[in-house]
């Protein structure tokens, strides 16, 4: 009976401890870019806090309209307008550079699964090269010292290897606080594939970027605030020096309205020509990807038919790989370049990350 007794405990157990691991097996989950996104602006601590500090300035800037309803000043309506702009802008600002972030950031780990894959391949190849000559050695056909030689080469290799796999959990640590996960938290990232171009115009990155520059509400803000201030002066008994000061002040701020949009077109100008650079590298990429893998596709019917070796088949899997790995950097580039314009024109869009 106590025997029975025993292995009817062993069994609860064991049911426990598979149902503990089939969970935390479920608990990986597959995520793209558009579910990191949304994760990291719900969870991100950073953004938590830069929420409630919008909060409170939006808290303020009430205060302060109330306080105005007694004195119905113009100037003051116009401060604390800017002030709730300059808020505004700050707590968007911070939102697009986290999602710029989390975009960078998966396709940072996504390369550097990718250069893992390359780097076991190649400590592989060149461990099959280094048996090889062994081989040789034995058979006199090659000397130690090409033994060591290849040596140094494969444990070069392997060192390069074990790297690339600290530097993967580095990128993996991050990435989990730029989500708000913690270190326990497994995930799975989806393949990256080529993105459906979206087609911008110079003319219309250069109006809109204008048209939404929060930067030139400011400064248009700031003129009216200082063609005020110097209407006020006008009725009052100021010196005339001091008036000349006032009328100097508002010239400087309609020149710094047009430093600004100067400013912001070159700005546009060149991450748009960033971003249709970006498009023609990903297309060059993937002509290149294609034209490896049909050699590699050749080198493996060689293999099968006797032709090539095992080693040459490796080698051009390694090919397939580093062209991957310039088609995953290639997307990187294009996203950043993409949504830094975005930004700058004031319109970035979640709904154009794939």
């Amino acid at each position: 009976m106590k025997k029975k007794l025993v292995i009817l405990v062993s069994l609860l157990f064991g049911i426990m401890v598979i149902g503990n691991i089939q969970i935390t097996a479920q608990e990986s989950i597959k995520l793209d870019l558009p579910q990191a996104i949304e994760m990291a602006l719900t969870n991100n601590l950073e953004f938590q806090k830069a929420g409630y500090q919008f909060e409170n300035a939006e808290i303020d800037v009430k205060r302060n309209e109330a306080g105005n309803l007694l004195t119905q000043s113009n100037l003051l309506e116009r401060q604390n307008e800017l002030l709730l702009i300059q808020e505004k802008e700050q707590y968007q600002q911070k939102k697009e550079d986290l999602i710029i972030q989390v975009v960078d950031e998966y396709l940072q780990l996504k390369l550097a699964q990718k250069d893992l894959q390359v780097k076991e391949k190649e400590s592989e190849l060149e461990k099959n090269t280094l048996e090889d000559i062994k081989v040789q050695a034995k058979a006199g056909y090659k000397v130690e010292l090409d033994v060591l030689e290849q040596s140094n080469i494969y444990y070069d290799a392997l060192f390069s290897f074990e790297s690339a796999k600290l530097d993967y959990q580095k990128l993996l640590g991050n990435f989990r606080v730029t989500l708000g996960l913690n270190s326990k938290s497994q995930f799975e990232l989806v393949t990256i594939n080529t993105p459906d171009f979206k087609e911008i115009k110079l003319d219309e990155a250069l109006q809109k970027g204008r048209q939404n520059s929060v930067s030139l509400q400011m400064n248009n803000l700031e003129i009216d605030l200082a063609s005020l201030e110097l209407e006020k002066s006008k009725v009052s008994d100021i010196p005339e020096i001091d008036l000349n000061k006032l009328e100097n002040n508002l010239a400087i701020t309609k020149l710094d309205y047009q430093i600004a949009q100067q400013n912001l077109d070159y700005q546009i100008q060149s991450q748009w020509q960033n971003y249709v650079q970006t498009k023609n590298d990903i297309t060059l990429s993937q002509n290149s990807l294609d034209q490896i893998n049909k050699h590699k596709a050749i080198i493996s019917n060689q293999v099968k038919a006797g032709l090539a070796s095992k080693d040459a088949e490796l080698s051009a899997t390694i090919g397939v790989l580093e062209a991957e790995y310039r088609i995953v950097s290639s997307v990187r580039n294009y996203y950043n370049a993409l949504l830094n314009l975005q930004s700058i024109m004031g319109n970035l869009n979640k709904g154009d990350i794939q």
